[in-house]
């Protein structure tokens, strides 16, 4: 009993080390290149980084790179978007403002679009709305397709300055564009505009995200980050605990923590505490580009010198050793046999990444079970054990 106990010790220390940390990737590791503009998590779970110069999808295990050689648009890209539909939406460009063109990715084909509009338009936004409608922040304005028409938005429709940095639609169908001059909020017909001479600190809008609660969150090229309620404004700057005052981009969790990429690392806020994150804590480059948010939870970081992926679930990872009485699979990644400890009768049940059943053992007995896995294709998997009080689900990597 007391070689379990020690044993069982040891596995708390185990998993509390690895719930958080980081994980770097370059050039070196797979990256089609170092500085990543833009980063974006599809319906499958797999990243896709939009660089300076090329496209990487990366699966947990493969890395795979498109460049114009084999049908991208632009090599620079300087935005992505996932649809319903897991098309991916790039924005790219052959160099600054330079033969600009948007490309629909599905996995297999390329659909390339040059709508006059664009002209030398860089394309530094999108955002996809309820209706499939796909909206595009460029250097020179709003442009909106509905997979028929195209339609553009400029100073004179209402939009309130023509760079179009970030976009972000809220619950209701509003549309809020970050531009270099103030803010606009589009309801389809009419447009609300704020500046400096109504609440923001600054007009100059690098980043947008709207949380649950319907608070939009503004990050600013150099003067901090700011809540807008619908009423108030609240400000907030390196004074506060914000890393820099330079907010490129947001993403906020489904426990509500804002992640901010900033100029000069990451901030995490949860609505109290601030806390940093450095070069010096495991981020591979304090110039923070982009950032989005995985279905487990770790947080993607695109950065001038490459990519890191965060695992930041100390307390979740505790919470669920006290949950699930000592259940535990190993190893994790996997080759060929996965073990799994449980000390009482179970269906166990392997899944892929879409959610679909490829393997079931019912009603286990054996406090050990292996899973011969080796006719299994490399990737990233779920595995759902279910006992009579409690039902685990983890994640795994099959090399």
């Amino acid at each position: 009993m007391k070689k379990f106990h020690i044993i069982l010790f040891l596995s708390l220390i185990l998993n509390f080390a690895k719930a958080q940390q980081w994980t770097n990737y370059t050039y070196a590791n797979g990256l089609v290149y170092n500085s990543v503009n833009a980063v974006a998590i599809d319906n499958n779970d797999i990243k896709w980084f939009g660089t300076a110069d090329g496209l990487s999808k990366f699966d947990g295990v493969t890395w795979t790179n498109y460049t114009t050689a084999n049908g991208l648009s632009g090599n620079v890209v300087r935005s992505i978007a996932v649809d319903s539909q897991n098309n991916k939406w790039l924005g790219t460009e052959d160099g600054y403002g330079y033969n600009c063109k948007i490309a629909k990715f599905n996995g297999v084909n390329w659909t390339i679009y040059s709508p006059s509009f664009l002209d030398t338009n860089s394309i530094w936004s999108i955002a996809i709305d309820a209706q499939n409608n796909k909206w595009f922040g460029t250097s020179r304005g709003v442009l909106k397709y509905d997979g028929t028409n195209w339609t553009t938005y400029t100073t004179s429709a209402g939009l309130l300055n023509y760079g179009v940095n970030a976009i972000a639609i809220d619950a209701n169908g509003l549309k809020w564009f970050g531009t270099n001059g103030g803010l606009s909020m589009f309801d389809g017909t009419n447009w609300t505009n704020y500046t400096t001479a109504n609440g923001i600190p600054i007009n100059f809008i690098y980043s947008i995200a709207i949380d649950s609660l319907g608070n939009k969150w503004i990050g600013t090229q150099n003067y901090g980050l700011f809540k807008f309620d619908g009423f108030n404004w609240t400000f907030y700057s390196t004074g506060n605990g914000l890393a820099s005052n330079c907010v490129h981009s947001i993403a906020i969790d489904n426990t509500g923590i804002k992640w901010f990429g900033t100029g000069n690392g990451v901030s995490k806020f949860d609505g109290t505490n601030w806390t940093t994150y450095r070069t010096n804590n495991g981020l591979i480059n304090n110039q923070v580009y982009a950032v989005d948010i995985d279905l487990m939870g770790n947080k993607w970081f695109g950065t001038m010198g490459g990519v890191s992926e965060f695992c930041d679930n100390t307390i979740n990872s505790i919470e669920n050793i006290q949950l699930n009485n000592n259940i535990l699979v190993y190893p994790n990644p996997v080759l060929n046999n996965l073990t799994i400890e449980v000390p009482q009768k179970a269906v166990i049940e392997i899944l892929n990444i879409e959610g679909q059943i490829i393997k079931t053992i019912n009603d286990s007995e054996k406090k050990t079970t292996t899973i011969d896995l080796k006719n299994l294709s490399n990737g990233i998997y779920m595995i759902n054990i279910k006992t009579d009080n409690e039902f685990v689900t983890k994640k795994f990597i099959k090399e």
